[in-house]
């Protein structure tokens, strides 16, 4: 599985610290909640609502520059659509390492 990447921020950043710092801060405030939605979502049988949280977790995956993971949490998505939950596992580990990530990067 790929790696999350900040070089994309680095680019949009353009050496603005506080900038980058602050979208690092608002992933590391935003996912845990969309996590929290999206097992709430599970736990209520509402698996259109969770597809739903994983499209948007999909854009911090996708902006963390994680080609592959950004693939498993797509098919995710459409298996939640179809009420599968064959790839939910894949989705947690690249949940968790992306908090872990960004939870190193603030240290």
């Amino acid at each position: 599985m790929d790696n999350p990447s900040l070089v994309y921020l680095h680019s949009l950043s353009n050496g603005n610290e506080s900038f980058k710092n602050r979208i690092i801060q608002l992933f590391i405030e935003e996912l845990p909640e969309e996590l929290s939605l999206y097992e709430k979502a599970l736990s209520s049988k509402n698996l259109f609502w969770a597809s739903e949280i994983v499209h948007k977790i999909k854009h911090k995956i996708a902006f963390l520059q994680m080609e592959e993971s950004l693939e498993v949490s797509e098919k995710h998505e459409l298996a939640l659509r179809e009420g599968k939950l064959k790839y939910q596992r894949e989705f947690l580990d690249i949940i968790s390492k992306i908090l872990k990530f960004l939870t190193d990067c603030k240290d």
